[in-house]
């Protein structure tokens, strides 16, 4: 495990790179990845991208499909997902459907687990997901092309035309995606079986980016991202029938100004978001259609300020305002916050001090402080540990949802420890790296919608306190020898989140595992490759989860992919096959859904040079 590199932009004299002591703290476990259309499966999303590559807890019910995570037995709204800095959750939910987020408009992939509430605000609780997108100023030409075909009507295709010269570059990414979903499933054992009907989906976007720095000093940027889905929702296994729709719709813009001189670095950029959500099922009744605008600015300044010591203080202005009939009032937010951070290094300790103030509608959020170090013992062992204090605000459904809506909730607020270490061993063409973290987290004022006594609905209460604790194990294994690649990886998590205090309905006991947090997750990958010819194949478990039914039974599931990649005339290309579900295992990650049995996807990408 390694924190995200900064991306870096080099110029005859300067560096003008990203924010790191956000992005890489001392003492913090973080996976990062680069991705491009020639690593990736076509049209594939981050909650797709993210379940092949490490062991975090994903919920869905299929392609498409709405996805969302838990990280360290946090709840779905307590990860900050952050595209180029911006927290893009829905102000109306605290959360971000990752099924809606592409990896084909995505160069950078972080996942910074454990509480990071200091550094990026609210909701920063389980972890963050940080997507960033690099300029690319190295002169040349690129067209990249892919396409997928699969089980259930899943078809794909991606497109990016990458034009750059030392001082402009541009970047255009347009994907589509459809599937029926249309798999076969047995209700229950014995049963026979039904295929899943009302299930399709289709997602489409487009990304345009382009920047320009007029000299070694100065860097400017722009980026549109819009992007629809069309989504059914499918019955359960207990209902006969379903047509419930749903139309998503995003349009994401963002500018951004950077200057740098010397080891100073000054930042100003803005975005405006806005967003739709609309949702129908005619048999019930409903007819929901929302939106909502987020507005973001902010400046930061960093250089050092001593030898070996850094600061950065950083102001943002946030406004969010919401719109649903449910609503009595549009909901909206005022947030100013003001953030500054230390950084020690002398090539052994590492050492940050961060602290945050927040105030929402002119009320101060508690402060938030955080600490983090890192001892390096030569180039094997280093050491880490991290204190934080993490908030989460209550969500304009949360207060203003009519019925059920409290506006007297208090934000989620809490402590995290984690203490973890990092032994790596290289030999010759041999690289092995062990990865081992133990975490502990108290949250007070946990919010949840609870039945209300001698009423017919639902409503948002701060309940007592959830106490999550832990250990997260990565391992990591590269050899080369001649045309022969050998990668091994895998992982193991053992997670407890429990309720300190009963609640009578639904009934939760004291110490009870909370809703679909698995107690034990694990994952096991390996891939081979010689020349072009490349094997991969994973293994995943996953633990029983509580639900608010009762128990759902743990299950393993395994993955296969064969590929090959190739060069002609300088233009790179790429054929796959995939296999999904390898041993068509019958198993549910959301109570009531059915997952699909065994599935194939095949492709091919191109690049095309100059």
């Amino acid at each position: 495990m390694t924190a995200q590199t900064d991306s870096l932009v080099q110029l005859p004299t300067v560096e003008i790179h990203a924010t790191s002591l956000r992005h890489d703290q001392p003492g913090s476990m973080t996976e990062s990845w680069q991705t491009s259309p020639l690593a990736t499966l076509p049209a594939q999303s981050v909650a797709d991208y993210l379940r092949s590559k490490t062991g975090i807890y994903l919920k869905t019910y299929g392609a498409g499909s709405l996805a969302t995570t838990s990280i360290r037995g946090a709840s779905a709204g307590q990860t900050a997902v952050l595209w180029n800095g911006f927290q893009i959750q829905s102000p109306m939910l605290g959360l971000l459907d990752w099924s809606l987020l592409p990896t084909a408009f995505v160069d950078d992939i972080s996942l910074q687990h454990g509480g990071n509430g200091a550094v990026w605000g609210s909701g920063a609780i389980g972890g963050a997901l940080l997507m960033d997108n690099r300029p690319d100023f190295s002169n040349k030409r690129r067209i990249q092309f892919a396409r997928s075909l699969g089980s259930f009507g899943n078809w794909s295709d991606q497109l990016a035309v990458k034009i750059a010269s030392e001082r402009w570059a541009s970047s255009t990414r347009l994907f589509h995606q459809q599937a029926k979903n249309d798999f076969s499933y047995e209700p229950a054992p014995g049963l026979a079986s039904k295929r899943q009907t009302n299930a399709a989906v289709q997602q489409r976007g487009l990304m345009q980016e382009v920047y320009f720095r007029p000299n070694s000093q100065h860097q400017l940027g722009g980026q549109i991202w819009l992007q629809a889905a069309n989504r059914e929702i499918p019955p359960t296994i207990v209902q006969s029938r379903s047509v419930a729709k749903q139309e998503d719709e995003a349009i994401r813009t963002a500018l951004h100004w950077r200057f740098a001189r010397k080891e100073q670095v000054v930042q100003v950029r803005t975005a405006l978001f806005r967003e739709s959500i609309h949702y129908q099922d005619a048999l019930a009744g409903v007819n929901t259609p929302s939106h909502f605008w987020t507005s973001i600015t902010e400046a930061d300044w960093q250089r050092p300020i001593l030898p070996k010591i850094s600061l950065q203080i950083t102001g943002n202005q946030t406004f969010t305002k919401a719109f649903i009939k449910n609503y009595e009032k549009p909901g909206k937010r005022w947030q100013s916050a003001l953030f500054a951070s230390l950084r020690f290094d002398d090539g052994l300790w590492s050492a940050q001090l961060d602290s945050r103030q927040e105030w929402a509608n002119g009320r101060a959020v508690p402060f938030t402080p955080a600490f983090s170090a890192e001892r390096r013992f030569g180039h094997y062992l280093s050491i880490g540990a991290k204190l934080n204090r993490n908030y989460r605000l209550p969500t304009f459904n949360d207060l203003y949802w009519s019925p059920g809506g409290n506006p007297d909730l208090q934000p989620e607020l809490g402590w995290s420890e984690e203490l973890n270490a990092r032994f790596t061993l290289k030999k010759n063409k041999a690289k092995l790296e062990l990865t081992s973290a133990v975490f502990n987290r108290n949250i007070k004022n946990w919010i949840q919608w609870l039945p209300t006594t001698g009423q017919p609905f639902w409503s948002a209460s701060n309940i007592k306190a959830v106490h999550s604790r832990g250990l997260e194990n990565r391992l990591n294994l590269d050899f080369s020898q001649r045309n022969w690649q050998f990668h091994l990886t895998g992982g193991y998590d053992y997670v407890r989140s429990t309720n300190r205090e009963a609640v009578a309905l639904p009934k939760i006991e004291a110490g009870q595992q909370w809703f679909y947090v698995p107690e034990h997750q694990g994952f096991a990958s390996g891939s081979v490759h010689f020349k072009e010819l490349g094997l991969e194949y994973r293994q995943q478990f996953t633990g029983s989860v509580v639900t608010e039914f009762g128990r759902l039974a743990g299950f393993r599931v395994a993955a296969a992919q064969l590929h090959y990649e190739g060069k002609m005339a300088g233009n790179g290309f790429r054929f796959f096959l995939q296999l999904d579900n390898a041993w068509d295992t019958d198993y549910q990650i959301i109570e009531r859904r059915p997952m699909p049995g065994r599935a194939w996807l095949v492709g091919v990408s191109v690049a095309i040079n100059n």
